[in-house]
């Protein structure tokens, strides 16, 4: 009797458990086209024998497991590719973004307008005199203006559009990273009371591919069914708990954001993934206005004139004091921002008196000086000095111009002087001879001029002239950087700043129609800030045509201004520590460097495409629910549900027959 029960036994287990499988089969095939799910196998196994009544009893088959088909290194390949998509992506979506604004090469956009402006200058010079062609004058460049600021915009709109991005995304990044905590808690309540937790496993799955797009993941798992989530070295998730991000300003007074760790005020580094390609496409910089690292150009100028009072001088500072406006001209016409400081020394004694931009009491300064006895050069003390001055604004580019007739010892401090020097960012040119001086003028970037010039005042303008084209050259050069828009406004204001300055300088050295001195053509809306994209005016004094100036001179038929203006679009006036080019040179570079970015990156999105859809397939491949082998399995499982429930049905025959037809033999 022993043997038909346990018999019977075996053949409903096989019931039992086939149709386990059964039900495993169907929510296979009812989850076949849901996102994130894995397959699902119901694990057949012997079940334990028993030994009863001097024999070992087989009984049947057990479930021993239902498991996910599933494979965490191939989960691995796809989330690195999935983070490199997401980065490349949003890198291409950006400078596709700044391309339609650029409009280039469309006939409206900025290059159309220039040659429109040069074009009306070219014209002027033709006909100096004409109401009519003053009139088209101002009218293009109302128009260059009003483009400019345009382009300066939308710029702009466009960094904080894809700023709110980064804010969305790092919102998203903490869902996630709550949901994936919250999930924690259910699979490992499962998991200790021996229950099935593969739905929230596929839950909790695909919330780790979607976080993979965001940012660069370390996943651990344990035994016990909890996972860690680990970003930049920090844990977002650890067990039962996470921690969330906070979008934070980059610097004072910026509006644009970075991933803080929440609590411990920590920057955390994203890694790859779509908020650090986010991130570089907006740039990585401060968003406060006048921010330089965000391409409002720096065109400021700290200036200290360090004057040797020395009984060597003392044939020339005459000179100098009566040709010191000069400089200060220069300065001016150039349109930068300057801050004046006069530094006399004599033997150890140093006195530092800054001016700010009143030109007048520096000038008066500088013309009342007077030699006070010999002495040996002491240039420590001046460098010193002038070093622990700082600048007068954040960022200023410093110079100190040396007015001395004394050689530079070679065999004093001269590396620490240098070392000074440089790490203070200041540039160091000399009035005076080349003994001693080089070394430190090279090292700095600066100039020697010759203190016996003959023409004094072409002196001093051309060290005027050379400060300005050096703050020039410092904003036309832009570093390379994975930084897209920011770079890209670098340049342009590069561009607007000395093109706009370069014609108020020639504006300025003319004469209007009626005779008088010519003015600014170009003004800022906001004085606090240089000439920039979305910083433009016109003087207001254009309102009056005869304000237009087009000659060098009073004299009738005079073009020469308007002609210069005109040829400003061929000359190299955007000299970088690089290279030196044309404006419209320039501005072609831009437009090129803008295409080879967006170029570079559709490229990768579509190569970074191939990379995340084989890795896909190769894990559909193994996780992914395939049709024709469910029905397979649905079919070699019903046939095994059938063949328990025969075998039932024989016990159940046996066992009636013994039960019932034993002892009525012979009856």
């Amino acid at each position: 009797m022993s043997t038909g029960f346990s018999g019977l036994t075996t053949a409903v287990t096989g019931m039992h458990n086939n149709q386990k499988a059964l039900e495993v089969t169907g929510h296979n095939i009812s989850n076949l086209n849901t996102k994130g799910y894995t397959r699902q196998q119901a694990i057949l196994a012997t079940a334990n024998s028993r030994y009863i009544v001097n024999n070992w009893v087989e009984l049947g088959s057990k479930v021993q497991e239902i498991r996910q088909i599933r494979n965490s290194f191939l989960d691995g390949i796809y989330r690195r590719e999935a983070n490199a998509l997401g980065y490349w992506e949003a890198r291409y979506n950006g400078i596709s973004e700044l391309e339609s604004i650029l409009g280039e090469p469309m006939t409206d956009g900025l290059q159309s307008i220039l040659n429109e402006f040069w074009n009306a200058w070219q014209e002027l010079a033709k006909s100096p005199e004409s109401l009519t062609v003053r009139a088209l004058v101002r009218q293009r460049a109302e128009a260059l203006v009003y483009h400019l600021n345009h382009i300066g915009y939308q710029i702009d709109k466009l960094q904080e559009d894809i700023n709110n991005e980064i804010i969305k995304g790092i919102e998203k990044v903490n869902s996630i990273t709550k949901q994936i905590a919250e999930l924690n808690v259910l699979i490992a309540k499962a998991i200790a009371a021996n229950n099935n937790p593969n739905d929230y496993y596929d839950q909790r799955n695909l919330l780790v591919d979607q976080l993979s797009d965001l940012i660069k993941v370390e996943v651990y798992e344990h035994p016990d069914g909890y996972m860690d989530i680990l970003v930049g070295g920090y844990y977002l998730v650890s067990k039962t708990s996470h921690t969330n991000l906070v979008a934070v300003q980059n610097a004072p007074l910026s509006h644009f954001v970075v991933p803080v760790i929440e609590d411990l005020g920590v920057e955390i580094d994203p890694g790859m993934g779509r908020i650090k390609g986010l991130m570089e496409a907006r740039g990585m910089v401060s968003g406060a206005k006048g921010s330089y690292d965000n391409g409002t150009p720096n065109t400021t100028c700290d200036v200290t004139f360090a004057v040797d009072l020395s009984s060597a001088s003392s044939g020339y500072l005459a000179d100098l004091q009566n040709s010191i406006e000069k400089y200060v001209s220069e300065l001016k016409s150039n349109g930068l921002e300057y801050n004046l400081r006069l530094v006399t020394f004599n033997a150890g004694t140093v006195s530092n008196i800054d001016f700010g931009n009143n030109t007048d009491d520096f000038i008066s300064a500088v013309k009342s000086l007077n030699i006070s006895g010999g002495g040996a050069l002491d240039f420590g003390t001046v460098v010193s000095n002038v070093a622990g001055t700082g600048p007068f604004a954040e960022g200023a580019n410093r110079y100190l111009v040396v007015f001395s007739a004394e050689a530079l010892s070679t065999t004093g401090n001269l590396d620490d002087y240098i070392s000074t020097l440089t790490k203070n960012n200041i540039q160091v040119s000399v009035i005076g001879t080349d003994a001693g001086w080089n070394s430190v003028v090279k090292a700095t970037g600066g100039s020697v001029y010759n203190i016996t010039a003959d023409d004094y005042s072409s002196l001093m303008s051309k060290v005027g002239t050379d400060t300005a084209a050096d703050v020039n050259k410092r904003i036309a050069t832009v570093e390379e950087s994975m930084n897209i828009i920011s770079n890209v406004k670098k340049m342009l204001n590069a561009m607007v700043n000395i093109v706009l300055r370069e014609v108020n300088r020639l504006h300025m050295s003319g004469y209007t129609l009626d005779g008088k001195p010519g003015g600014a053509l170009f003004e800022t809306i906001d004085p606090s800030r240089p000439l920039e994209m979305g910083n433009i005016k016109l003087s207001d004094s254009l309102l009056d045509l005869n304000s237009i100036v087009a000659s060098s001179t009073d004299a009738n038929g005079d073009n020469v201004i308007a002609m210069k203006i005109a040829k400003l679009r061929n000359e190299s006036i955007m000299a970088s520590y690089n290279q030196t080019l044309s404006v419209d040179s320039y501005y072609q570079q831009i437009i090129l460097t803008v295409g080879n970015i967006g170029n570079e990156s559709r490229q990768y999105v579509e190569s970074q495409q191939v990379l995340v859809n084989a890795a896909e397939n190769e894990r559909q491949s193994l996780m992914g629910v395939s049709l024709d082998e469910e029905m397979g399995n649905l079919i070699k499982y019903k046939y095994a549900y059938n063949s328990a429930t025969k075998i039932v049905n024989v016990i159940n025959e046996m066992l009636e027959t013994i039960i019932y037809r034993t002892g009525i033999v012979g009856r």
